[in-house]
């Protein structure tokens, strides 16, 4: 399936490792422009090679902090002069404090409120004027299975992820007359880092893929063609959902 993107760029945070990297090679092999963005430069370098070996458009590097406000507004210009505005926005980073409800303290909140939700609006408002002006624009939000079905240990996830839910079910319908789509996946168990941190032995990690009705966890690389779909041509009145990739593990009906 042609989705339509070659030559668009995309934005993409959080894609020195696992599920971003993987979702900006997706997108590369469709031939976008890519601008992939986290902390670690030297391996957001080794993320740009293989995105051109894929297919990719262009592709740059950009380094940001997501906790950082100013780090993010520096991305917006350095994106801006470099490539240009960007017509996709794959919103992802690295999740807050494990921790039960009385595990955690009022600084996590704080830190859990600018690293995911605040960064989320940060890097939203400044590709929004430009897709909007075009009349194109693709914003997909990569969250956790947290916002369907809170997750034990993971207090701050379950609340502020849910509440970048709801802020961006409300700008899907303010923005869908313009032609900007605003879709969230919910992630399940996949294997990353975060995955580990939370089952960090071999007897946990195997007690959460029995969970699943598949009976194992996913790779980043097969979460990563569903965003790419979201991005494309064809996925161009479907806005406003939050699908889960999840191997059953959600028991709700929506």
């Amino acid at each position: 399936m042609d989705l339509g993107i070659t030559g668009r760029l995309a934005l993409v945070t959080g894609a020195s490792s696992g599920i971003g990297e993987a979702c900006a090679l997706a997108l590369a092999r469709e031939g976008a422009r890519l601008a992939v963005a986290a902390r670690r430069r030297e391996r957001l370098e080794d993320v740009v090679a293989q995105a051109l070996a894929l297919g990719a458009a262009e592709a740059r590097a950009f380094t940001v902090d997501l906790t950082d406000q100013a780090s993010i507004a520096a991305l917006h210009r350095d994106v801006a002069h470099d490539l240009g505005d960007p017509e996709m926005l794959i919103v992802n980073g690295g999740g807050p404090k494990l921790g039960p409800f009385t595990g955690v303290e009022m600084q996590d909140w704080d830190a859990a409120y600018q690293l995911t939700l605040r960064s989320a609006l940060l890097l939203i408002d400044g590709v929004l004027p430009g897709m909007r002006s075009r009349r194109w624009g693709r914003i997909v939000a990569l969250e956790s299975t947290s916002v369907k079905q809170p997750i034990p240990n993971l207090v701050l996830s379950n609340a502020l992820r849910s509440a970048v839910v709801g802020a961006l079910k409300t700008l899907s319908t303010e923005v869908a007359a313009d032609g900007v789509t605003v879709n969230v996946i919910a992630t399940g168990r996949i294997a990353t880092d975060r995955l580990r941190a939370n089952y960090p032995s071999a007897e946990a990690l195997a007690r959460a893929a029995d969970d699943v009705p598949m009976k194992r966890v996913a790779t980043p690389s097969e979460f990563a063609p569903l965003v790419a779909f979201l991005c494309g041509e064809p996925a161009g009145y479907i806005t406003g959902c939050t699908i889960a990739v999840d191997g059953g593990l959600v028991k709700s009906l929506l």
